[in-house]
């Protein structure tokens, strides 16, 4: 039951589907209630898919997963909320989505000090004697 449970701990799909929720059933959520933009825009967009966009480029980082997921919240909140569903507002959206690519780049790429392999000694002229 435990390695169960570790798999899925691990597992992408947790990240996925509060990706999901972040990106499109929150966003609409805002529309149908009607809340003011000033609203959305600080509180769901900023503080909440920023906060989580710095939570998954550090989780893709730590847990392993393929770099392409990077990508994953920018297309969905641009693809589908901005374009296909037309949720957020379109004036504001495609910059929003495209914060969210470099909010998680950076926390992707920046203090790996934590890395299983940054101990490593380099090795530049390869094993003369092993």
């Amino acid at each position: 039951m435990d390695s169960v449970k570790n798999t899925f701990n691990r597992s992408l799909v947790n990240w996925l589907i509060a990706l999901f929720i972040v990106a499109i059933v929150l966003p609409y959520i805002g529309s149908v209630r009607s809340w003011s933009t000033i609203f959305k825009v600080v509180f769901m967009y900023f503080i909440v898919n920023g906060g989580f966009a710095l939570a998954f480029g550090y989780a893709i980082r730590r847990k392993g997963f393929r770099f392409y997921w990077i990508f994953a919240q920018f297309l969905v909140f641009g693809l589908l909320s901005n374009y296909l569903f037309s949720i957020v507002n379109e004036s504001y959206g495609y910059y929003l989505a495209f914060l969210y690519l470099i909010l998680t780049c950076f926390t992707f790429f920046a203090n790996n000090d934590d890395d299983l392999d940054e101990n490593e000694l380099p090795v530049d002229g390869g094993y003369q004697d092993v």
